[in-house]
């Protein structure tokens, strides 16, 4: 293990889970002590992955002490290979998320990612034990779920305390990359909704980004659905902690056009503020919450499947209120800050 650790993220101020988890990896260093620096891919294409490479050189050379590198998105990798044959480097630590681990087989540089994997000076991380098992035909990986950082886990823990008694009705949330909604699953949330034929249920959906045009369509068409975006880490935590359920219905697909969960870092943040979940049907955030007792998911991704859940949940306020307790028990128990920060130093050190 090493004293110091360079880390390559694939973005810094776009919002999603990705960039979360690399935020709380920053914290958990310096929470532990460790010396971290930091490198963000400006944009995509071959001279940011170029800017990058340059970059993250001059660090190394300039300081000249052991240092790990900590990538946390696969399609990094080649800069850091690249960067291997430097002195002051001492290894590295690839995290792998979800999509891009089973759906990345037609694109040349899947393969290429793939190889260098396999190599003896690079360690895989997994998001969860489903990515894990995706990468299991190629290479075995460790496991390093998201976690959450001090502050901001303290911020979901305040704001479930001053939330009180929930309002009339029934807040439904969902959060994510606004122009990933698709591959979200909101189509068949609202759908789903819709079904279920309850006037008293609104769907609030929360994201970063600008929300596309057909996105601001469909919102337009169902009456019992609000569109937030852009909200900062406060107002984000109180729409979680004020909600009833929190639901990410994310599509699970491979191919060209692959999609699908590798954990779900909102999931965590909803229980953190006391709020039960429910997940997709398929995918890596069975890792993220207890079935059946902090949260629920369908067993298919059909609009009827999410649409009998909800009904079965929402019938039963007493089942909800004892889920949001142990949820919230749960979530804090076992992603309490200064554990997660030595869980990371142990898995990418």
């Amino acid at each position: 293990m090493t004293g110091s650790a360079l880390l390559l993220t694939p973005s810094r101020g776009l919002g999603g889970g990705i960039e979360r988890y690399a935020e709380t990896v920053e914290w958990a260093f310096a929470a532990q002590g460790v010396e971290c620096r930091r490198v963000d891919l400006s944009r995509p294409g071959v001279s940011s992955h170029a800017q990058m490479l340059a970059r993250a050189r001059a660090m190394l050379r300039a300081d000249g002490a052991p240092a790990r590198l900590v990538v946390m998105h696969r399609a990094l990798l080649p800069v850091a290979c690249l960067l291997a044959s430097e002195s002051a480097v001492c290894g590295i630590s690839v995290v792998c998320h979800g999509g891009e681990v089973w759906g990345g087989h037609h694109r040349p540089r899947w393969h290429l990612e793939s190889r260098l994997m396999r190599r003896s000076y690079v360690r895989v991380v997994a998001a969860s034990t489903f990515t894990a098992g995706a990468l299991s035909g190629s290479c075995r990986a460790t496991i390093l779920t998201p976690g959450l950082s001090e502050e901001w886990f303290q911020a979901l823990v305040d704001a479930s305390a001053v939330s009180g008694q929930r309002g009339p009705g029934i807040d439904l949330v969902t959060v994510f990359r606004l122009a990933d909604w698709r591959n979200k699953g909101l189509p068949q949330l609202l759908d789903a909704v819709e079904a279920l034929g309850r006037p008293d249920i609104r769907v609030t959906v929360c994201g970063s980004g600008a929300p596309p045009p057909e996105l601001q369509r469909l919102v337009h068409e169902y009456r019992h659905c609000t569109l937030r975006q852009g909200l900062t880490d406060h107002e984000l935590a109180h729409q979680l902690a004020a909600a009833d359920l929190v639901v990410l219905a994310t599509r699970t697909r491979s191919g060209r056009n692959a999609s699908g969960e590798g954990f779900g870092l909102v999931l965590l943040e909803a229980q953190v503020a006391g709020t039960p979940v429910v997940g997709p049907a398929f995918g890596g955030s069975s890792d993220a919450f207890v079935d059946q007792v902090t949260g629920v998911a369908p067993p298919d991704e059909s609009t009827e499947a999410l649409a009998m859940l909800l009904e079965d949940l929402l019938k039963d306020p007493q089942r909800l209120a004892h889920m949001a307790e142990r949820a919230a028990e749960w979530a804090r128990e076992c992603f309490s800050p200064q554990c997660y920060a030595s869980r990371v130093v142990a898995r990418l050190l």
